[in-house]
Formats: C-alpha cells, sequence, structure tokens
C-alpha cells in the first residue's frame, strides 16, 4: 500500500463553494492527480 504524506499550503481563504459545480470536480481531478504524480516521484527516487 502507497503512503504518502504531502503539505499543502493555501495563500488566503480559499472558497471551493465560490466554483461551480463542473469547476470543482475539474478542481477535485486536478488535485489527485498531481498527488497520485508526487507520490509516484516520491517513490522512484
Amino acid at each position: 500500500m502507497l503512503k504518502t504524506e504531502l503539505e499543502v499550503v493555501t495563500i488566503g481563504t480559499p472558497d471551493i463553494t465560490a466554483l461551480q459545480e463542473s469547476e470543482r470536480r475539474l478542481f477535485f481531478e486536478t488535485l489527485y492527480a498531481r498527488v497520485l504524480e508526487l507520490a509516484k516521484e516520491k517513490k522512484e527516487n
């Protein structure tokens, strides 16, 4: 099982509810894809 810790830093106070449903979905899909990418890179090193 892959276990990775990442630190997420935000600037300001993000409000995900201000996004439309499609934008929220894209945001989370992009975030998830990037997390998997970083985990894969970390595992290879």
